[in-house]
């Protein structure tokens, strides 16, 4: 999304000229469409659900059938239930005795596909020129062959929702499936919810701060005010065309549609509990909904959330506490005081893309400091397909909902568990990447140099 010819020109010839390794693009080719029903049996099987509609023969616990199967075909679950199901004619039985089978996880938010390589600019795609820019969806900018979509794949990330970056207003999130030849191919839904930064609406007190407190309120209430005339301006264009269709198509105040009218949600990244106050308040208001995207200050937001029913993204487990004051622990516990207020919440990794993969230990690291294990499971899987509009389809183990899934060797959230299969709209996944091809090489190189022993 942003180029300029020049730099383009010269980052191109630097990186012929060191031999462009950071070129190099995954090989790895995309599925097949699901040509025969599939059934695994004998799994434990994770639905990521909390109710018991959708299921066969009697009750589940905690969303968890012990002795299950999942039958499935043309990418879509056909059958859930614990024992053995009726096998249609040339079904593939794999007997996950032993095994689990989870939804497969959902990054959200990422610039997976956005971002190759953060060194090298002509890779980074997630930021475009200016401050507002709602029709910005990354979709289109993303790279089906990013030897970063494979490597996550592994780790058992089937799905993501892409953001932009930058600007008040980044542009619209972008739901992802792992595979394909083509954005197209990848796409999900280009626009699931308007992406924005809110201001600092307090001074920042510290050292390294250029801008006295007093100009910082001011530049604070600028930025509020021309945030506030963007949306009134967007929502008197669409009104406008409404009455008279000859007005000239607006792409900015279309992409904008579906937030002003309160289908999409607001996904407002902050970073301080005033930030948080100012931005669901300032959405009530103007009866959008709101998502909060972000750490810090969220745990003295509680109260504010529970109140609005706000939906949170936590952007990050494995962080450092937000001042020299709070417990060392703050992040950590902080999913299981968000379960326990009744707060809806899901899990992100807050990093770059390349560290996407560890999303499920986040998810791990939650459950170790008192979240429910199944609910952290749900927090990678389940709710993030919810808050990105695409719930109905993915994020849980339901009859009719995607066949996308993995099957791993034990608990999906263990640092130890492997993922042994991943489907994605029942279409078996390739889980090599560079990283398994490069460790599969040394270790032949381990293997002859004992052969010479």
């Amino acid at each position: 999304m942003r180029h300029t010819l020049n730099s383009t020109i010269l980052t191109a010839a630097a990186l012929l000229l060191a031999g462009a390794p950071c070129l190099a693009q995954s090989d790895i080719v995309p599925a097949r469409p699901q040509s025969r029903p599939i059934a695994v049996i004998n799994a434990v099987v994770h639905t990521a659900t909390t109710g018991t509609a959708g299921f066969e023969n009697g009750v589940i616990e905690n969303g968890v059938i012990e002795n299950g199967h999942v039958l499935f075909d043309g990418g879509r679950i056909t059958s859930v239930g614990p024992g053995m199901p009726t096998l249609p004619a040339d079904c593939e039985v794999i007997d996950a005795k032993g095994r689990h089978l989870a939804p497969g996880f959902c990054a959200f938010p990422t610039a997976i596909g956005l971002v190759e390589t953060l060194q090298v600019e002509v890779t980074d795609d997630r930021v475009e020129v200016g401050d507002l820019r709602p029709e910005v969806t990354p979709a289109v900018a993303i790279n089906p062959d990013s030897d970063l979509i494979t490597v996550s794949r592994a780790a058992g990330i089937l799905l993501s929702v892409s953001v932009p970056d930058g600007g008040l207003i980044s542009g619209n999130a972008s739901a992802l499936r792992l595979d394909g030849w083509t954005p197209e191919e990848i796409t999900i839904d280009p626009s699931v919810g308007l992406v924005m930064t809110w201001p600092m609406v307090e001074p920042a007190r510290s050292f390294a701060s250029r801008r006295s407190p007093e100009e910082q309120k001011r530049r604070a209430m600028e930025e509020l005010a021309r945030i506030a005339r963007f949306f009134d301006d967007m929502k008197a264009i669409l009104a406008a065309r409404a009455a008279d269709p000859t007005v000239a198509h607006d792409q900015r105040a279309e992409a904008m549609r579906d937030v002003l009218s309160g289908k999409d949600p607001v996904f407002v990244q902050v970073g301080s509990t005033a930030q948080i106050e100012s931005a669901v308040a300032w959405c009530t208001a103007r009866g959008m909904r709101c998502v909060i995207v972000g750490g810090d200050g969220i745990e003295r937001a509680i109260p504010l959330l529970q109140a609005h029913k706000v939906a949170v993204i936590l952007n990050g487990i494995h962080r450092i506490p937000g001042n020299r004051h709070a417990p060392t622990d703050e992040a950590y516990t902080l999913p299981r005081k968000l379960a326990e207020a009744g707060i809806e919440f899901s899990i992100a990794t807050g990093d770059e893309p390349a560290h996407t993969r560890n999303l499920p230990h986040h998810a791990a690291t939650a459950a170790a400091f008192g979240l429910d294990r199944e609910a952290a499971l749900r927090a990678v899987t389940a709710t993030p397909c919810r808050l990105a509009g695409i719930g109905n389809r993915y994020g849980t183990i339901e009859t009719l909902r995607s066949a996308t899934l993995i099957l791993t060797e034990g608990h999906p959230l263990e640092i130890t568990s492997s993922v042994t299969h991943a489907w994605i709209d029942g279409r078996a996944i390739d889980l090599d990447s560079h990283q398994s091809q490069m460790k599969a090489k040394y270790d032949e190189k381990i293997d002859r140099a004992l052969e010479k022993k």
